[in-house]
């Protein structure tokens, strides 16, 4: 029960409002260029439209009222201006989807890059199913937004102002009437909006953590085997799979809700208009003619309005993704510049440096010249993991760290991480052989040097005892060693990499005293002429700097 109540809390926290950032995917300069390609498409259809109706409504009231038939030429001219109503439109669709497939690359590629540059430790925090569902949605959520949507709304801006500009020459009394329903009907548009973007808001939220579910029971299902819970993770999928289908269906119903009523009120206000046109020809207050091409232009008025309701779904299906986009690319990056250190090991200098988090962590200023082994104590929350992440550049981080004299920030990333070795607490070993493992870090050590590497650390007894010897297959997260062997093995590989600056998280927290104390004499002779800091709840060696973090809140005073 305890483990269903568990895995039932496990989900996707629900993300701020994100309209901002939804305006965030249409202005680059990419963006801009195509909808101005797209504008220019619009008003060609909208002038050839407008024109080809005041010819037509010529041709029938001349018909009707003159018994005369067009002349070929007039003929002529609409078909021409008919086609270029037809060339327009079509010149517009092929915009918008250019625009998709373009913006669709181009943001799948920004996601590619920030999740490179930020790396597995900034993104730690992050679930996989959240970045792989970021990167699966981004086709079906922003093709509609980017082909319908932006050229969409372009199109009703412009049609609102040409149709109006038409219509007000032809018959002003019409083109008041269109110019108080117009209004009226973007209103409804905006209150439907608004209704539409939390129920799109919460199916999202419920289909992120349907599929970070799903990922997770496929992870760990021999797991979930192992302790008998895949009948409560079951149920649990079973509930997020109900609470999808029926946000899904939420906004379905909403989506029809708001086509019925953009449908009615652009009926409603074409009606209208069309009453009060017969009204004034009965009563020969108008002109034929003009009257009749202002009434024909109605339609081209409100319907970029109805499409705009229609394709407004594709934008609100959007915004949750767009806001979890810009979250994302806000995140920040550690900075990277140009500057190389020399081979030998350097001189670390931290002045009043901490971890860059949300809640204050503890500051640290420290001498650590070549060859130190320094122990950095500290309370849980201190920021003492995410300090020796941004000693390797993977996080940014406040105050001041000087390598050799030379700001951390302007060091180049590459270089300076491969002269760094980060050893976790838990290390992770792959389902291949213990060499295979040994040589992650340096894949071209040859296995004199791998050898050495291990007896270093005292670990090569114990890898000559083992079934296949040095070749025997350790399985996912090394089940055929013990907790002190995955520790020494993750040493050796630090060895073998040749870093000069070897940085050791908790790598001792889960030993026994004495397991404990012969990982850290293995650190102390095999490290001996190397930088070594390792963050630690527990008491150094005797010969190494014992540095304690301050308390939190001093740090962050600091």
């Amino acid at each position: 029960m305890a483990f269903q109540t568990r895995v039932q809390r496990v989900g996707i926290q629900r993300a701020p409002p994100t309209r901002p950032a939804l305006r965030e995917l249409a202005v680059s300069a990419g963006v801009r260029r195509r909808l101005l390609l797209s504008a220019a498409f619009s008003t060609l259809g909208l002038l050839c439209t407008a024109l080809a109706f005041v010819q037509i409504a010529g041709a029938i009231a001349a018909s009707l009222l003159g018994g005369s038939l067009p002349a070929p030429d007039t003929l002529a001219l609409i078909a021409a201006l008919l086609a270029g109503r037809a060339l327009g439109r079509t010149g517009r669709e092929w915009t918008g989807q250019a625009l998709a497939a373009q913006e669709v690359r181009v943001w799948r590629g920004r996601l590619t890059s920030r999740a490179l540059a930020l790396g597995p430790v900034a993104l730690s925090g992050r679930r996989g199913a959240d970045l792989a569902a970021l990167d699966a949605e981004l086709s079906p959520h922003l093709t509609p937004y980017y082909a319908r949507y932006l050229p969409g709304a372009l199109h009703a801006a412009l049609a609102f102002v040409v149709v109006l500009a038409f219509t007000f020459r032809l018959d002003p009394a019409t083109a008041g009437l269109l110019l108080l329903t117009g209004p009226l009907t973007v209103g409804f548009l905006a209150l439907v909006g608004l209704a539409t973007g939390t129920a799109t808001e919460r199916q999202w939220v419920a289909h992120t953590r349907l599929s970070a579910r799903l990922l997770t029971v496929t992870r760990h299902l021999p797991t979930l085997h192992a302790f008998g819970a895949v009948a409560a993770y079951r149920e649990v999928l079973a509930q997020s799979a109900a609470r999808q289908r029926a946000t899904t269906l939420g906004v379905l119903k909403v989506a029809f809700l708001s086509g019925f009523v953009m449908d009615f009120a652009a009926t409603l206000a074409t009606a209208l208009v069309a009453v009060w046109t017969g009204v004034r020809l009965f009563g020969g207050e108008a002109a034929l003619a003009p009257t009749l091409a202002a009434l024909m232009l109605v339609p081209e008025f409100f319907g970029p309005l109805r499409q705009l309701g229609a394709d407004r779904h594709a934008a609100l299906d959007a915004e949750p993704l767009a806001g979890r986009l810009c979250d994302l690319m806000a995140a920040p990056v550690a900075p990277s510049g140009t500057a190389q250190v020399g081979p030998s090991v350097p001189h670390l200098q931290l002045v009043s440096a901490r971890a860059e988090l949300t809640r204050p962590t503890a500051a640290l200023t420290l001498d650590l010249p070549p060859g130190t082994h320094a122990a950095l104590r500290g309370p849980s929350g201190s920021g003492k993991t995410t300090l020796l992440h941004a000693l390797r550049k993977h996080v940014p981080y406040a105050g001041t760290v000087q390598v050799d004299g030379t700001p951390l920030d302007a060091l180049e990333a590459a270089g300076w991480q491969a002269r760094v070795a980060f050893v976790p607490q838990y290390p992770r070993l792959i389902a291949a052989s213990v060499t295979e493992n040994l040589k992650l870090w340096n894949p071209d050590a040859t296995e004199a040097e791998v050898r050495r590497a291990a007896q270093a650390v005292g670990l090569a007894e114990v890898l000559d005892a083992l079934s296949a010897g040095w070749n025997t297959p350790l399985g996912e997260g090394g089940v055929q060693l013990s907790g002190g062997e995955t520790a020494r093995l993750a040493l050796a590989r630090a060895l073998l990499s040749g870093a000069c600056l070897i940085l050791l998280d908790e790598v001792t927290a889960h030993l026994d005293a004495g397991s404990e104390a012969e990982v850290l004499a293995a650190v102390g002779s095999a490290f001996a002429d190397r930088t070594v800091v390792l963050a630690t709840h527990r008491r150094a060696p005797a010969e190494w700097l014992d540095v304690a973090l301050q308390p939190a809140h001093a740090g962050a005073a600091a």
